[in-house]
């Protein structure tokens, strides 16, 4: 299944989202370091440097070397840091801005069949394969950011722009459903012999036999 992707105007919920996520990180803008925080740490790291250098050779002489490394550190390569971080931030608010003002997004209706789901063993996250057609599939992983009415038959994908900026993969389109459930540890059994799905494969397999395969690795 080659995804197909269409433009459609945002959602009132979504654009919602969008304002209060914008207003939330305008607040976050600020450094919370101050010019004060660097006069702190220079005059730890120089008294400290003036003990080390004062006292017998001992576990303090290494406190005290390592607490004026650490000060003098913190004046050099935080700035820089905080650079970084502004850089980011300035990157995504205007990725953020160009959402809301452009009022679209790019997104893949998903008709489901069938859902199994095998929940997070490890730290690999929950794995959803979907049946859309007659023994095709659809893998997705997910982070634990999927809407509480997920999952659910007919759903939209977001495009990885969106996601990246909205935290969010997917759109509920119906109600949320039962599904299938894959033993979590078999999940991992199988990844590790068989390896695992990429994010939004698709393959072509038999549901019911590939949820008995999972399973089949459990205990």
């Amino acid at each position: 299944m080659q995804l197909q992707f269409a433009t459609r105007k945002l959602y009132p919920d979504e654009l919602r989202l969008l304002k209060f996520l914008f207003s939330k990180k305008e607040k976050q803008s600020a450094s919370k370091i101050r010019f004060k925080h660097y006069i702190i740490a220079g005059i730890v790291g120089g008294v400290c440097t003036y003990i080390a250098a004062n006292i017998p050779d001992s576990f303090w002489t290494f406190f005290f070397g390592t607490t004026a490394v650490i000060s003098f550190g913190f004046i050099v390569f935080t700035p820089y840091e905080i650079y970084k971080d502004k850089v980011r931030h300035k990157e995504f608010m205007q990725q953020l801005n160009t959402i809301i003002n452009r009022g679209t997004v790019d997104t893949c209706t998903i008709l489901a069949k069938r859902i199994a789901v095998a929940k997070e063993f490890e730290d690999e996250g929950d794995l959803y394969i979907i049946e859309y057609e007659t023994d095709k599939l659809l893998y997705l992983w997910d982070n634990f950011n999927m809407p509480r009415k997920f999952p659910c038959l007919e759903f939209e994908l977001y495009e990885e722009n969106f996601i990246n900026t909205f935290g969010r993969q997917v759109y509920p389109l119906s109600g949320r459903i039962e599904p299938v459930i894959i033993d979590r540890k078999a999940k991992w059994n199988y990844m590790k012999k068989i390896g695992a799905p990429g994010h939004l494969e698709t393959e072509t397999n038999n549901f019911d036999s590939l949820v008995k395969v999972y399973n089949s690795y459990g205990g």
